[in-house]
């Protein structure tokens, strides 16, 4: 029964339209040919032409979101005319056209009866990866689509399906020694990792930069990129950037560890419209080294705001006249290096400074940022920042504490940086001032800072000088002023050692640095950098009649009393360092021998001081250089010494021969005279030393007997 009345049902649907097409057939009327006039409705999909002159919208719709920019590629974009009750309009005139570059083909100047225009758009010669934007017009009316052209996959050219990126670290300090270490990897749509995707690493930092040895992943599908901070030490924010293709990730990390060493109103309590009253800002890094040059910005309600950058020492003194309001309280606020402080001086006012009495300390340190400090001529501005600490019973800081600062024994050419003037104690339990030498050198140990502290107030006339009649408790420490040391020299022995691991050898260096009158000049900082200015290729042989190992025809000659090597001999090849700009990075032109590195390596030869990085009393430092035995007389190397504040210029071993960069490329050479030009222009470059008893014996062979640039070839260009 069921069946039948749906049959039933269909049958009178069929028979009402059979009947209502004949209806409307029969309303067409008119002359031979006429179609009469088109019925509008949901189905036919067009109006009469007669019943709107112009669209009411327009609805443009893209084939696919993307196109490849293979060339072949396109995207068909399919306009619709619609009047005002959203149904379609035909017969209405519309313009497609694209920017970037690419191209557009219309089927028409106008919808057709149906109200639809279709267009084709292709890349055109812009091969790049880009947004294209579609507009389409049609009298008054404008609609734009954006699409993007995208990097075509090939087995030439792969294509990630996604990108990750992820930092090393989140966090570090800005000493200018750490980095982190950025990793890009690419998946496929199955989330398998890619090979050989191009991928680009960037950072969105003025000072800070990435390093990156290679813009294709790696057989882990990963791009690796070093980021060091540059000499910004600001605290602030690093945004990584990853992109391959369209795909774009972003990583962030901080860089923190910058700090206002000190922030001292001076004097601590201002009297009211007073003039000439200062705080003294240092802005030092986590190592609390001075922070130079760094912007800084001053300001507080009734004062005159102030900028400006650092000095030498990391310092800014901000000068301002206080408000006429006794017994009120000026707030000054300093941003710099990332950083906000904001410092509270009390406005006196009715004989009171308006500060209330500290709490008795019972820690008390006096601490210098160092213990020794360079004279200062006319030109230099060296200094030392001078800190006071007060803890309570449970290591709480004690504010407030009053201190006046002085120096003895430096024949009064020295200054004070808070002068006669008391200094409070901050939040932090720290009253800082600096201290600046003047041209005269002192003792060692010399110079005695002195502290003077107190619960309360100190009278105007009070000083270090007399802190126990002030009522005071005084601290001291030594601090020792030296004059500019104005020498170095590097020099060495015949001897060499193995290292602890006994398959290195070490060669050590003594330093030695000096004032005008040839003294010794103690605690200076010493800076050994090593170059390594070519390679050798061939092999050792050994002299069964004469006993000894040699390479080529001639035999090594040796100290019989220190066994240690005194000539060097000659080989099949000598080859200039293929990093002509000692970057660490395969640039163009550079692996000569295509052997995928570049030779010799940075890692090769380690150059170290050994024990202290300064000079001991005696003036010396000793450094030393570690390689593996198998690298032993196959490298040339030249050490280059700089000391801190010397004035002459830098010590090197071999020969007082700055090393030059770009060094000189294989081609820059004569073929004709190749191995004379290449010794001649690392003559002042030795090979690396190696142990004379080792070669007095054929068994068991030397590590060295085999270059490892290679030993068949003499081919620079060669790897073998």
């Amino acid at each position: 029964m069921l069946k039948f009345d749906i049959w039933r049902s269909s049958a009178i649907r069929t028979l009402l339209g059979a009947a209502l097409l004949a209806a409307l057939t029969a309303c067409g009327g008119g002359g031979s040919g006429s179609a009469g006039t088109p019925v509008v409705g949901p189905d036919t999909g067009a109006s009469s032409p007669s019943s709107a002159a112009s669209a009411a919208d327009l609805v443009v719709v893209l084939s696919k979101s993307t196109m490849t920019n293979s060339g072949t590629d396109s995207i068909t974009a399919t306009v619709t005319t619609i009047d005002a009750n959203r149904a379609t309009v035909g017969n209405i005139p519309v313009t497609v056209a694209a920017n970037a570059g690419a191209v557009v083909t219309a089927s028409a100047t106008a919808t057709d009866a149906k109200g639809v225009l279709t267009a084709t758009v292709t890349q055109g010669s812009d091969t790049s990866v880009r947004p294209v934007t579609l507009t389409v017009t049609s009298g008054a009316l404008t609609r734009a689509v954006t699409f993007n052209v995208v990097q075509n996959t090939t087995s030439t050219n792969p294509q990630a399906n996604d990108l990750t990126l992820t930092l090393s670290a989140t966090n570090i300090d800005n000493s200018g020694s750490r980095t982190v270490v950025a990793t890009a990897t690419a998946v496929d749509s199955n989330r398998s990792a890619l090979s050989g995707i191009p991928v680009q690493l960037a950072v969105t930092d003025t000072s800070a930069f990435i390093v990156t040895p290679t813009t294709q992943t790696d057989n882990n599908g990963q791009v690796t990129g070093t980021v060091s901070i540059g000499q910004d030490r600001s605290n602030r924010t690093v945004t990584v950037v990853a992109t391959s293709g369209t795909l774009t990730r972003t990583a962030a990390f901080q860089i923190t560890g910058a700090r206002f060493a000190q922030a001292s109103p001076v004097p601590a309590v201002a009297a009211p419209g007073s003039t000439g009253n200062k705080v003294q800002y240092k802005l030092a890094d986590v190592n609390s080294n001075p922070m130079v040059g760094v912007p800084i910005s001053v300001s507080g309600n009734g004062v005159a705001s102030a900028t400006g950058k650092t000095d030498l020492n990391g310092g800014y003194d901000f000068t301002y006249t206080a408000p006429n309001a006794p017994g009120t309280s000026l707030a000054i606020t300093a941003v710099a290096g990332g950083l906000t402080s904001t410092v509270t001086v009390p406005i006196s006012g009715g004989g009171s400074t308006g500060v209330p009495n500290s709490a008795t300390p019972v820690s008390k340190t006096l601490n210098l940022s160092a213990d020794v400090v360079t004279v200062n001529t006319g030109t230099t501005s060296n200094q030392v920042t001078v800190n006071a600490f007060f803890r309570d019973s449970a290591n709480a800081p004690v504010p407030n504490v009053r201190v006046l600062f002085g120096v003895t024994g430096d024949n009064n050419t020295g200054v004070v940086g808070s002068g006669n003037n008391t200094v409070l104690s901050d939040a932090s339990g720290a009253a800082s001032t600096t201290y600046s030498p003047g041209a005269v050198s002192s003792p060692t140990n010399g110079v005695t800072v002195q502290a003077c502290w107190k619960t309360s107030d100190f009278a105007v006339s009070d000083t270090a000088a007399n802190c126990a009649a002030a009522g005071g408790t005084l601290m001291t420490t030594t601090l020792t002023i030296v004059a500019n040391p104005v020498s170095i020299s590097i020099g060495t022995d015949n001897t060499i050692s193995s290292g602890s691991s006994g398959l290195t050898y070490i060669k050590r260096y003594v330093v030695l640095v000096v004032d005008s009158a040839g003294n010794p000049k103690s605690d200076v900082q010493i800076t050994p950098s090593l170059d390594l200015g070519g390679f050798g290729k061939g092999k050792w042989g050994f002299d069964s009649l004469k006993k000894a190992w040699f390479r080529d025809s001639t035999v090594l000659v040796t100290n019989p009393v220190t066994n240690a090597i005194v000539n060097s001999t000659t080989l099949l090849a000598t080859c200039p360092n293929e990093d002509l700009n000692r970057n660490g990075v395969i640039d163009t032109g550079e692996d000569v021998n295509g052997n995928k590195q570049l030779d010799p390596r940075k890692s090769d030869v380690a150059i170290a001081l050994t024990g202290s990085t300064k000079t001991n009393a005696n003036g010396v430092a000793i450094l030393q250089l570690e390689y593996p035995q198998s690298l032993a007389s196959w490298v040339r190397y030249k050490i280059t010494v700089t000391a801190a504040g010397v004035l002459s210029p830098p010590a090197y071993y071999p020969l007082g021969v700055p090393v030059s960069l770009p060094s000189r490329a294989v081609d820059g050479f004569s073929q004709a005279t190749f191995a004379a030009d290449v010794e001649s222009y690392l003559s002042t470059y030795l090979w690396l030393p190696v142990a004379a008893d080792v070669l007095a014996s054929e068994s068991p062979s030397p590590a060295f007997v085999t270059s490892p640039y290679g030993g068949l070839s003499a081919d620079c260009k060669k790897v073998n």
